[in-house]
């Protein structure tokens, strides 16, 4: 009986372990600064490197620039989604003779410093109220927090917390959220906010403090802020300008 049920169970697992490593939910992102006085000459390199290399399937690339925050004036490339086989196939493409030599040639004159690649995921179940559009919002406003070690399970449920609070308070807000899981700092995560223009910075209906306190009673805002400094050492922000001219998808 043993040997039966363990052959069902192992093909089981098997295919479950299958199943969730060809997930595409893998996003590859790379900082770029330019080099002094060189970043139209950096994008005018972009612009030729993307007609020969960066036009199909998981090669395709969105380029953002840095508007605030601590690398403003900085160029950030996103790729995804891919599965983990798919970054084999990427780094292959990026490494092969024709595409090394073309970004000598375009990018690499004009480029000071670059910071990746890193690797990030989604973390589907704290989003709230997504954008699922294709087509990439205008601006991106990105607000990283660096957690402590140990937190990630505390944090996690520091989002849902918030989740569930403008769930029950029909908020408009609108955002997805990521982990950064190889290449950097694991103890980084951030919330992705799509906006049109700075306009949609200004603030509309009611605050979270105040939905905080309607949905768990007074003094709750207060309870939430103790609990958002002992899990987090560290947030910082930027605003992201999508270059549709220097982007493939």
């Amino acid at each position: 009986m043993i040997k039966r049920i363990l052959g069902i169970f192992i093909p089981l697992l098997t295919c479950a372990a299958l199943v969730a490593q060809e997930n595409a939910n893998i996003y590859r992102v790379h900082y770029l600064k330019p080099k002094a006085g060189s970043a139209d000459q950096l994008l005018e390199g972009i612009k030729e490197h993307n007609k020969k290399h960066h036009k199909k399937g998981i090669m395709r690339v969105r380029t953002y620039r840095v508007v605030s925050g601590e690398k403003a004036g900085w160029l950030v490339r996103t790729y995804g989604p891919m599965t983990w086989a798919e970054v084999d196939e990427f780094v292959a493409d990026s490494n092969s003779k024709s595409h090394r030599a073309n970004g000598t040639k375009t990018l690499r004159p004009h480029i000071e410093k670059s910071v990746g690649p890193m690797y990030w995921t989604p973390l589907t179940d704290l989003h709230y109220n997504p954008n699922t559009s294709d087509k990439p919002s205008k601006m991106t406003k990105v607000t990283f927090a660096h957690i402590n070690p140990g937190m990630s399970d505390e944090y996690r449920d520091f989002r849902r917390q918030i989740k569930e609070v403008l769930e029950k308070t029909n908020s408009d807000a609108s955002f997805s959220v990521g982990h950064l899981i190889h290449g950097g700092d694991k103890h980084t995560y951030a919330s992705f906010s799509g906006l049109d223009s700075w306009s949609d910075m200004a603030s509309t209906g009611p605050s979270l403090s105040s939905r905080f306190n309607e949905v768990y009673g007074n003094g709750a805002w207060g309870r939430f802020l103790k609990r958002a400094q002992k899990i987090t050492h560290k947030r910082h922000d930027e605003m992201r300008v999508y270059l549709e001219d220097h982007s493939t998808r």
